[in-house]
């Protein structure tokens, strides 16, 4: 067997044997739902001051009580009981009721036997006083039923603070109470060890995308940590929010609640979506506008949770069934590995739609398995997101080493080094903002103290305008007959580059200087300006020669310009990744600093020059790193 299956089934059996062996999340338990009897009616403050079993027992006005509870009217502080006759023991020695899910009440009854309190409430004889409600921190959701109450009816009385659901949100479990123990294990251990499974596994998922910065790390980091969050808050923090009011704990629920499918969904789109509007991109962003929607209404008590909580899970479940199509579709591509994908999103669909069918009483079951579907989804997805992140960590492997090459071939097409010719100084600078980049320049001696000088720049940067550059550069040197002639070698070279440069234009600049006439000729192909310091005058001048990019129309000519030139001027040629570059604020460096730092090298008379104009570029713009496109700067002096 392979040794990336090995893997993969350990990764899988290693966290089923942690939960199965640490924690009694599997034992088995036997209880039965009681659903089915119960009745109910709505109590003003006055009657829950001075509730009485045995005054109830006498009332008409219980009606039927389907469970769960789905109110549509507006939400307000509301109390209601909820009465069932207890008329067998069903062969239990010692009865009980487990309470379930989002239950709050104050006291339950059973017969004139007050069983247990979940909250209390504090009472005066003026009823018009603001009342308190405390948490009973003895508190078990375990009602032990004494054999006094055959025959007698249990009562529950709930309360509702306006944002909570009101009564049974699942049915109570009727069974010994050895096994209502076992089924808290079941639900709050399990809770609690999947969510700080989900915690670790963002917290290492962060620490990857600190590494490697991918968006899909990020992603899941995201997702993991909403999941995780999400089912501690379901095990109460143990206990952490449940001393004094249930609200806080209940609010973390709802917001995850409604997350986890956006965090889940932007995750999905990630790793196979593709395409501007794929179906899950707009899954994530229909869900983000419909949970700020339902929870606005939600929280501003227009309509009641319990229907914005239904309307999520009604929500949900189309879904999930979207997230099994797209699933077969990357299996039907024959991407590898998707069928992890299908597995995940198919046991989460399953799992959720079981528990969701049998809280509303549709299925006859008692398990919660939708934490299982979820645990399960994502042991899914990481496998399938750490096999893509493996196979692309690969080609980017190979392709670094591509880009290695390149950047080998591309110094080796530049001079080593600017030349020493006795009648000028030469300084050069040059940084790519990738491994390789587009910018390019050359430098010939044409013989009778004649010289020619090339800047050019390929629009764009990184690998592909590095092929440009290398293209353009072989078309410079094959028509090395034009080198004293700028205007016919732009001509030829943008003939040459119209057929291969596919689109992809060159701006170019061709510097020829004659010592013995003391007079230069440019030509330009769409490049930036360069700045002439004329000795004699203490003059700076910003030449604009015109002229179209390479590599875009056939046929073009190019105009010559003429000037002279004297013994100690100075010259500055430069690509726009220079001016460009743009500091915290926004704010380009630009060709007015440029000149201004140009002058301040020139009046120091420094040594280096190109160290003058690189500091004052580098503390306005804060570059600590790469700059955002090429750079390159060649600074020329004509000896005295």
């Amino acid at each position: 067997m392979e040794r990336a299956y090995v893997k993969h089934i350990f990764i899988v059996l290693l966290p089923l044997f942690c939960f199965a062996s640490c924690f009694d999340s599997l034992l088995p338990y036997k209880s039965v739902k009681w659903s089915k009897g119960w009745e109910y009616r709505f109590l003003t403050e006055e009657e829950l001051a001075y509730f009485q079993p045995a005054i109830e027992d006498l009332s008409l006005e219980y009606q039927p009580y389907s469970i769960p509870y789905v109110s549509l009217e507006k939400p307000m502080h509301k109390y209601l009981s909820a009465r069932i006759r207890f008329r067998d023991s069903l062969g239990y020695r010692k009865p009980s009721l487990l309470f379930r899910g989002l239950v709050t009440f104050f006291d339950v009854y059973c017969g004139e036997t007050k069983l247990q309190s979940e909250f209390f409430l504090s009472t005066n004889s003026d009823l018009s006083t603001l009342r308190v409600v405390t948490y009973n921190r003895n508190f078990i959701p375990i009602m032990q039923l004494p054999d006094e109450c055959l025959g007698s009816y249990i009562y529950i009385v709930f309360f509702s603070e306006g944002i909570l659901p009101l009564g049974f949100s699942e049915p109570p479990l009727y069974g010994d109470p050895t096994d209502h123990h076992k089924a808290i294990a079941n639900r709050s251990q399990s809770f609690a060890s999947l969510g700080f499974f989900f915690l670790i596994l963002g917290l290492f998922s962060f620490y990857l995308f600190e590494r490697r910065k991918k968006k899909p790390l990020l992603a899941f980091t995201w997702f993991s940590s909403i999941s995780g969050i999400h089912f501690l808050s379901q095990s109460g923090f143990f206990g952490l929010f449940y001393y004094d009011t249930i609200l806080p704990s209940f609010i973390i629920f709802i917001f995850t609640l409604f997350l986890i499918p956006i965090s889940c969904l932007y995750f999905f789109d990630q790793l196979v979506g593709s395409g501007r509007w794929n179906v899950i991109r707009m899954m994530w962003q229909f869900h983000v506008l419909f949970s700020i929607i339902i929870l606005t209404l939600a929280f501003s008590e227009t309509i009641s949770m319990s229907v914005a909580i239904l309307t999520f899970i009604w929500l949900c479940l189309p879904t999930l069934v979207i997230q099994i199509i797209v699933a077969w579709g990357q299996m039907v591509a024959k991407k590898p590995k998707a069928i992890l994908l299908v597995i995940g999103a198919s046991a989460l669909f399953i799992l959720n739609a079981h528990d969701i069918l049998s809280s509303l009483g549709i299925l006859d079951s008692v398990p919660r398995s939708s934490h299982w579907g979820f645990f399960i989804f994502v042991v899914c997805l990481t496998l399938y997101g750490e096999n893509l992140f493996r196979i692309s960590e690969v080609k980017y492997g190979t392709l670094q080493k591509e880009i290695v090459t390149a950047a080998r071939i591309q110094n080796a097409i530049l001079p080593p080094s600017p030349p020493r010719w006795e009648q000028m100084n030469i300084s050069v600078y040059y940084q790519p903002s990738h491994e390789v980049g587009g910018d390019f320049y050359d430098f010939q001696a044409l013989g009778g103290k004649k010289f020619g000088i090339l800047i050019a720049d390929v629009v764009g940067h990184g690998l592909g305008a590095s092929i440009i550059a290398s293209l353009s550069k072989f078309a410079f040197f094959q028509h090395y007959k034009h080198w004293s002639n700028p205007s016919f070698l732009l001509s030829a070279m943008n003939e040459d580059l119209v057929k291969k440069s596919f689109g992809r234009f060159t701006t170019a600049t061709y510097f020829h200087i004659d010592l013995e006439s003391s007079k230069f000729m440019v030509s330009s192909a769409g490049h930036p300006s360069f700045f002439h310091w004329k000795a004699v005058s203490k003059e700076l001048v910003e030449i604009k020669p015109k002229g179209k990019p390479l590599g875009i129309l056939s046929g073009l000519t190019y105009a010559e310009e003429e000037y002279a030139f004297q013994p100690g001027d100075h010259f500055l040629f430069y690509t726009d990744g220079l001016t460009e570059e743009a500091n915290a604020d926004r704010l380009e460096y630009g060709e007015k600093r440029l000149a201004k730092s140009f002058l301040e090298m020139i009046a120091k008379q420094s040594i280096d020059p190109m160290t003058n104009i690189l500091e004052d570029f580098h503390y306005f713009t804060g570059l600590s790193g790469s700059p955002h496109d090429d750079v390159t700067i060649i600074h020329l002096q004509v000896k005295t």
